[in-house]
């Protein structure tokens, strides 16, 4: 066998894991299982799984711990102290919680070659770090988000003594790991400054399976009723966490002005999933008189194809905040690989995107006015509606497909491995 396909053993920690939904869960499971179709020894470590509403899932116990097999890898659950996305005392004590039994775990059921910490949270690069260090392995921390940056800006958060000792937190494991690996070249500038070696960054970005996202409208996993609903008015969704840092009282307020105007009818704003925000928006709803609005409960992630199939228009919001320039919200590319012409809400990077891509209106975050203008202009003009989509899944094709994400990711690992 060549030296640079010599199998070799892989540990991944991350606090979320299918069935859990959203980014953090759906990359580590894409990464994974292609690297073990690659022939390596893959282990994932992570908690019961809870989130966003801090229940355990049906179908799962919080046992101390529990293995399964899926797709070659190997998955260790941890037990978990549930909590929801909106309390944050109880949130940081499940993070820490985490942070110390993925160590006693970590140690007992693997001896790998390299570990993988992934943030949101910070913590788990305290708990790679360790057993890296234990057991003589490389360490990689991946950023999805900056700490403690991202709280500063995206929360009520201002202790001086928490975000400082984060900060201390969070340099540290930089200056430990072997390598950072980064979801966004926007991060790298803020990893500079805080003394990581621009060598010592990779650039791994979230993708998607475009296969999956290629619906042939005759075989249906949400149910019938909603489906219909659907398919009678002309959708634009948000499909994913409904969370501060969206903003989506651009929302209702996009509807509010849309509502009675001749016309626009027919169209109908769906929210899809949980968040600390959605029972802040459901009443926003209520006491406003807003009726073309449509909240959906949280899905698993075998439906999300559906629901993309039946919309128009894919919004893609988040605050304009100085990180939030650098990120590239998952949702946008699963909306690129269904076909969907793209209303985004963001600044930076996935601007960028978009507008190398020919796929969608670009409009100022929080403004409805602009909201509104970019989907009558998508409404009125079919023709340009399917084009912008065409060239969204053409562009997500070549250029963010798990297949050529975990195997440029796949051969760094490779060479870490054999340093």
């Amino acid at each position: 066998m060549d030296e640079s396909n010599e199998p070799f053993s892989i540990l991944f920690l991350s606090q979320y894991f299918p069935p859990e939904t959203g980014a953090p869960p759906t990359r580590v499971d894409a990464l994974t299982k292609r690297w073990a179709d690659a022939g390596h020894d893959v282990t994932v470590l992570t908690s019961a799984p809870d989130y966003p509403e801090g229940e355990i899932y049906d179908g799962y116990e919080n046992a101390w711990l529990q293995r399964e097999e899926r797709d070659g890898v190997t998955v260790y659950m941890t037990k978990t102290l549930p909590a929801s996305t909106e309390g944050f005392v109880r949130r940081a004590m499940k993070f820490l919680w985490f942070m110390i039994v993925s160590v006693v775990v970590g140690l007992r059921v693997s001896k790998p070659d390299v570990v993988i910490a992934t943030s949101p949270q910070p913590f788990t690069g305290i708990s790679g770090w360790l057993i890296a260090r234990i057991r003589r392995a490389k360490f990689v921390f991946e950023i999805r988000d900056l700490w403690p940056e991202s709280i500063e800006e995206l929360s009520s958060l201002d202790d001086p003594v928490l975000l400082s000792s984060l900060n201390i937190i969070v340099k540290f494991i930089y200056s430990q790991a072997d390598k950072i690996a980064a979801v966004s070249r926007g991060f790298e500038s803020a990893l500079t400054a805080k003394g990581v070696e621009y060598k010592d960054i990779w650039f791994h970005p979230n993708g998607v399976e475009p296969t999956f996202f290629e619906h042939g409208g005759d075989q249906w996993k949400i149910d019938r009723e909603l489906r219909q609903t659907l398919e009678n008015h002309f959708v634009i969704s948000h499909v994913g966490t409904i969370g501060r840092s969206h903003g989506l009282e651009v929302v209702i307020d996009a509807a509010e002005r849309l509502q009675n105007k001749s016309g626009y009818d027919d169209v109908l704003f769906v929210l899809v999933g949980y968040g600390a925000k959605k029972e802040k928006l459901e009443r926003l709803v209520e006491t406003r008189g807003i009726n073309n609005v449509l909240f959906v409960d949280r899905r698993p992630m075998s439906e999300v194809p559906d629901f993309l199939e039946l919309t128009d228009v894919s919004l893609v919001h988040v605050k304009d905040k100085g990180l939030t320039r650098a990120s590239m919200p998952f949702k946008m590319f699963e909306a690129m690989a269904s076909g969907n012409p793209i209303a985004l809400g963001v600044y930076g990077e996935s601007e960028r995107i978009i507008e190398e891509a020919t796929a969608g209106i670009v409009f100022e975050p929080e403004n409805a006015v602009q909201f509104v203008e970019s989907i009558q202009q998508l409404y009125d003009e079919p023709d340009r509606r399917e084009r912008l989509g065409e060239n969204g899944a053409t562009y997500v094709r070549e250029h963010f497909s798990w297949d050529s994400i975990a195997d440029d990711y796949r051969r760094n690992l490779e060479s870490l491995a054999r340093e």
